[in-house]
């Protein structure tokens, strides 16, 4: 059973709490990143906020990324959508 979150509060602002990336590092404006597809680029928090995930228990704090690298490694400027649990610093030992 998936249970509703507190005052069933659905979305909340996020407004600075620690929150980490699925490699366990604290998420900042400007920090490099791997997204889920493996593209590269930097975190924006300007419009972040939670949204409450029952299969997970929690909110996921969703926000975006500057894409400026694909995961060919090719140049691209692109703003993609992405949540605490999809991106990391590190794959295969590389920095993003």
């Amino acid at each position: 059973m998936r249970n509703p979150p507190p005052g069933d509060v659905y979305e909340k602002k996020y407004t600075g709490e620690t929150v980490l990336t699925a490699n366990g590092v604290p998420i900042v404006d400007g920090l490099r990143v791997f997204t889920n597809n493996l593209d590269r680029g930097v975190i924006d928090l300007s419009r972040a906020n939670y949204e409450w995930n029952g299969v997970e228990n929690r909110y996921v704090l969703w926000f975006d990324v500057l894409v400026d690298t694909t995961y060919k490694g090719e140049p691209t400027s692109s703003r993609d959508l992405q949540s605490d649990d999809r991106v990391a610093t590190r794959f295969e030992g590389k920095d993003a």
